[in-house]
């Protein structure tokens, strides 16, 4: 039998949440889309959001003394936190956003048992990926893609958890539940530049995290460096126009210098490394290798490299 299969595009937006992972808490965006599944570190329909946050998977809390994970952040000890929910209350805070995505409440999604059984026998986890989308045209909803990340932001006198996204165009949105605000890529750069966005601090520091509340950090434990955050933001609109990455250049550099190791290529590399964010210079190789071999070429070049 011949196979095809088609893609239907969901709409949703994404609401603030924590994963507690065997008593570690990462913040997340729970992805929450018109047809009323929503995204939790696995695409769960409305019964299967009800017992993630029943069993305490998807929290709307973080005990006082714990850490919070924040991907691509940093990790921060919490002092003291007022929350804005419960279980009952937060699964109802996500419900009713979705009725605002879709205010008949109308072709709500049901996963089937049989979908069940087919993702166990198959073995997938069902996770997939939100793309950021900023509508530029209502008429032929004409519409461009974009990529972001978490950072902390000071406004108005208060500091805030953000989405920060970059779109195709140069536009820069910040997203927070006070307050949406769109730049240019060039007032972001300033943002960063004058630290009004931020990724670490000196001393307890009260931060809103969007719905969930009120938050006092005591204890930075590791922090992202803001220089390399603004750079892989410049690199996340490089790749999203379609063009070549640090991280793809650098890589084309060692296999250069794999091919012919002179001296000029390895402080070609050596240059190039020095642009890749430093956090996402794990990814330069596989899993286990991450960059330990470019390291090796560019830093300590009379090593032999292990085979």
């Amino acid at each position: 039998m011949q196979r095809i299969r088609r893609k239907k595009e969901i709409e949703g937006t994404t609401v603030p949440g924590i994963i507690n992972n065997g008593g570690h808490y990462f913040y997340i965006n729970v992805d929450i889309y018109e047809d009323g599944m929503s995204n939790c570190w696995e695409l769960v329909d409305l019964k299967g959001l009800k017992v993630k946050i029943n069993s305490g998977w998807l929290t709307p809390t973080v005990p006082t003394g714990e850490t919070l994970s924040v991907h691509g952040l940093g990790e921060y000890k919490i002092e003291s936190a007022i929350w804005n929910f419960n279980k009952k209350t937060y699964y109802q805070f996500i419900e009713n956003r979705i009725k605002i995505l879709n205010p008949e409440f109308k072709n709500i999604y049901t996963i089937t048992k049989s979908e069940k059984k087919l993702f166990e026998t198959r073995k997938i986890l069902n996770s997939p990926t939100a793309v950021d989308f900023y509508v530029v045209r209502e008429m032929f909803y004409e519409t461009i893609e974009g990529e972001g990340y978490f950072i902390f932001m000071r406004y108005n006198e208060t500091n805030y958890l953000v989405n920060l996204v970059i779109y195709e165009n140069g536009l820069v949105g910040i997203y927070n539940s006070s307050f949406e605000k769109i730049y240019q890529l060039e007032e972001v750069v300033e943002l960063f530049n004058n630290r009004i966005l931020f990724t670490e601090f000196n001393h307890p520091t009260e931060v809103f995290i969007s719905e969930l509340g009120q938050v006092t950090f005591s204890e930075v434990l590791f922090a992202s460096n803001l220089d390399e955050k603004l750079k892989e933001l410049l690199d996340m609109y490089t790749q999203i126009k379609g063009d070549k990455t640090t991280l793809e250049i650098c890589r084309e550099a060692y296999f250069n210098y794999l091919a012919n190791p002179s001296e000029f290529n390895r402080a070609s590399l050596k240059e190039k490394y020095e642009l890749v964010p430093e956090h996402e210079r794990m990814y330069l190789g596989d899993m286990d290798s991450k960059d330990l071999d470019y390291q090796r070429i560019i830093y300590r070049s009379k090593e032999k490299r292990e085979v």
